[in-house]
């Protein structure tokens, strides 16, 4: 080997091209992108990010969407189209969520609204053939509740508007007591001249039962008339006289509201207070506890005697003292959530620089003269970003879950708005005969609380630094 010349060592060439070295042509990618790409690898987290995006365009435009403008914002006359069963277009073609529920009700009032012209359609499935043949059928004789498949929308506007449910039993109960109650009562409306023509002009007038006449005192040539009448509940309310036409997608609160509006209204406010206690106690902890876990000494050691003796305080008590005192007005529970809920992300922020201040990169960053703030902003806190957006990406559902169930025990009880948790708690009272005032607050809590869950798992992996650049 020592032998060989040098002269007959030549360079090797592909495709006779000469072999040259290439530069290297790639894009910078910056800390937040590696982010970004790292974050979006993640699938489970990707979806729940989609899904928490879906949830946020419903609670600003959902309040808005519903499928009705209710023309009677009378509560009483509202009611009357209360605890209607959700109706949803194109799944109501599966079968479900299609505006029927199956009912007792007494047999004569049925076969009454089965032959009646107003109660056509009603019924669909579960009435005895034999019994509409022959209602004087012995099989049927003992038989005095039948179970059936009604359209619920339909039968609704048939007992507010025609005949109410109980309409039989009020006439049994007057002949057994001697009693003179009115079985049409629910379902009457009286009204004066004025109401009438326009009840008239909008064709919701079924039947004028009476007419009173009553003299005027200030022109007895004039006299008063007031008209005792049965009005189409569904013509005068969501203005049409066709209550198939009509789509509640969570169908319908005790009161008549729709579910589904007042689902995103009550997320509206829980979110909205979320954000502005998450906000609050993310400043003024990570604020105080980064100051305090990078300088140290006796600042830390008054610090952490002051939180002990806050964190002492029972959040319980601390909420009921305040609604007690200030009732339950959205300012009062923001105060309440933040008077000790600073110190998780207090606790935070001092963990995690106090954990990073001792690194090398600091004290070479301290030995080039960098200011404190920069130390603080550009080396330490990039490396704790994951830990404190995993925090406060938990803190939202979290905060929404606690709400809900405080205002579920009725210990914030606000005035003038409904949140989830009470929607939660109205629908747990009734949930044997209305499931659906409870199953879609409670399904909304619980993607929520998964869908954030997951974002926040998502964002803690994401922001890591030792995991820049890692497949």
């Amino acid at each position: 080997m020592m032998n060989i010349n040098k002269k007959d060592l030549v360079l090797v060439y592909e495709d006779d091209k000469e072999i040259v070295d290439v530069s290297l042509e790639s894009k910078r990618i910056g800390y937040y992108q590696d982010s970004w790409n790292r974050f979006k690898k993640n699938k489970a987290s990707f979806v729940a990010f989609i899904i928490i995006c879906v949830i946020m365009f419903f609670v600003v435009v959902g309040p808005y969407m519903r499928g009705y403008d209710l023309v009677n914002e009378d509560p009483i006359e509202a009611s009357r189209l209360g605890n209607l069963v959700p109706r949803i277009p194109v799944i109501e073609k599966l079968g479900i969520f299609d505006g029927t529920k199956t009912i007792q009700a007494g047999k004569q009032f049925l076969l009454d609204m089965y032959t009646n012209e107003m109660g056509q359609g009603i019924i669909l499935s579960g009435m005895p053939q034999a019994l509409i043949d022959n209602p004087e059928d012995p099989a049927y004789a003992d038989v005095n509740m039948l179970e059936v498949v009604v359209d619920h929308y339909k039968y609704t506007n048939y007992i507010s508007s025609y005949k109410p449910e109980r309409y039989y039993s009020i006439i049994s109960q007057n002949e057994i007591n001697g009693t003179n109650n009115d079985p049409l009562a629910e379902v009457k409306r009286t009204l004066n001249q004025e109401e009438f023509d326009v009840e008239i002009k909008n064709n919701t007038i079924i039947d004028i039962l009476q007419i009173l006449e009553t003299q005027n005192p200030d022109d007895p040539d004039k006299p008063f008339f007031q008209y005792i009448v049965r009005i189409n509940q569904f013509k005068s309310s969501l203005g049409t006289s066709d209550p198939s036409s009509v789509y509640f997608w969570f169908g319908t609160t005790d009161k008549g509201g729709d579910l589904f509006t007042d689902l995103w209204l009550g997320a509206r406010i829980s979110l909205i207070m979320a954000l502005c206690v998450v906000s609050i106690n993310a400043i003024v902890g990570l604020t105080i506890g980064s100051t305090v876990g990078y300088y140290g000494g006796v600042f830390d050691l008054i610090m952490d005697r002051l939180v002990e003796i806050i964190s002492s305080i029972p959040f319980l008590s601390l909420l009921t003292l305040l609604t007690i005192r200030f009732g339950s007005a959205t300012w009062v529970i923001v105060v309440a959530f933040t008077a000790t809920g600073w110190i998780g992300n207090y606790r935070t922020g001092r963990m995690q620089f106090y954990r990073f201040k001792n690194r090398e990169y600091v004290f070479a960053a301290k030995t080039l003269g960098a200011s404190d703030a920069r130390i603080m902003f550009k080396h330490i806190f990039p490396n704790t970003l994951g830990y404190i957006v995993t925090g406060l990406a938990l803190s939202i559902p979290i905060f929404v879950f606690t709400e809900a169930t405080f205002s579920f025990l009725n210990i914030i009880q606000y005035a003038n708005v409904t949140s989830v948790g009470m929607l939660i708690q109205k629908g747990q009272a009734v949930m044997m005969q209305h499931p659906h005032l409870l199953l879609f607050p409670a399904v909304y809590i619980s993607i929520l609380m998964i869908a954030f869950n997951l974002f926040g798992n998502g964002l803690r992996d994401a922001f890591n630094p030792s995991l820049r650049g890692v497949e």
